[in-house]
């Protein structure tokens, strides 16, 4: 009879654990046919090199990245787009700082996609000396302060400008190629984002290191023009006045990574007195990185997948 107790009491007990592990394995990412919810984490999935939920901490999830620097100083998590996400402030320590593993992939990328939700805040001051927000920032070894990999948002509002400039946040995104020509850094800036009512935009950045070409997609829609990327979003290389594939990424010893900050103001090596360089003062959300371009449909489908998240 004890047996028999025995043998219950053990099948009750793992069929109560088989239920709290579906129970927590649906709390972020839930991929239920009978609900209609698509797991992200399915997109692309073998080239998903990083990824930050930002649920209460900012540990990297693919990479089991940590912040050197966690405290309630640096890190503030709210509610977000889906859990929760992590809040920007004005502190210039605001921010979360990485020191990357030897063998991270984040080092050696070729090609890139990085895919996360924003919500900014809105411009209502009219002047030319708004600071400029680091959203994330890869930094490298001898290119003073601009690093190797960044997304910028620019927060400057021409006196006498459009509207537009009010209501919209340019975004710049910058790319490293290290000994390639004079001038090194590339990047896709001038394509811009409505922030004139704090709303939650999905923004995905693809760099494929096989045509050459950059692009960028605001809520799974193909963005179309960018300054410096007009060639159909072909990013083109400029060497001795020659327009030339860029091809492979090669990026200049890269060391730390920071969301939503600089990496040389966290780490107190530059900056520190520098205004027009300010951390990201909105919310960020589910942030992945890739190894790879994604395509087009494989951007739509992200979007998709993060949409069907939410409630």
């Amino acid at each position: 009879m004890k047996n028999k107790f025995r043998i219950l009491g053990t099948v009750l007990f793992g069929t109560m654990m088989a239920m709290a592990l579906m129970f927590t394995s649906c709390k972020k990412d839930n991929d239920d046919p009978d609900d209609g919810k698509i797991d992200p984490g399915t997109i692309a999935k073998s080239n998903l090199i990083a990824n930050f939920a930002f649920e209460g901490d900012g540990k990297d999830e693919v990479g089991s990245m940590t912040p050197s620097n966690m405290s309630t100083t640096t890190a503030t998590f709210v509610d977000g787009r889906r859990g929760k996400a992590l809040q920007g402030a004005a502190d210039k320590n605001s921010g979360l700082l990485y020191t990357l593993p030897a063998d991270s992939k984040l080092k050696t990328l070729k090609a890139f996609s990085f895919a996360l939700w924003l919500k900014q805040v809105p411009n209502t001051i009219e002047t030319t000396d708004l600071p400029e927000q680091m959203v994330f920032h890869l930094d490298g070894k001898g290119d003073w302060i601009w690093g190797n990999l960044f997304l910028l948002q620019h927060r400057n509002w021409p006196e006498g400008e459009s509207e537009r400039d009010r209501n919209f946040a340019e975004m710049d995104c910058y790319f490293w190629k290290d000994d390639a020509q004079e001038w090194k850094g590339q990047r896709a800036n001038n394509w811009f984002v409505e922030v004139s009512v704090p709303t939650w935009r999905h923004i995905i950045c693809t760099y494929d290191n096989v045509t050459s070409e950059f692009h960028g997609y605001i809520d799974g829609v193909h963005i179309t023009h960018f300054d410096g990327a007009e060639y159909g979003g072909v990013k083109r290389w400029q060497a001795g006045g020659e327009e030339v594939p860029l091809g492979d990424l090669k990026f200049n010893n890269p060391e730390k990574f920071a969301i939503g900050a600089w990496c040389d103001r966290l780490a107190g090596t530059d900056l520190q007195n520098d205004d027009w360089a300010s951390p990201f003062k909105g919310l960020i959300d589910e942030f992945r990185i890739y190894d790879r371009a994604l395509t087009a449909a494989e951007a739509k489908d992200l979007y998709d997948a993060e949409v069907t998240q939410i409630n």
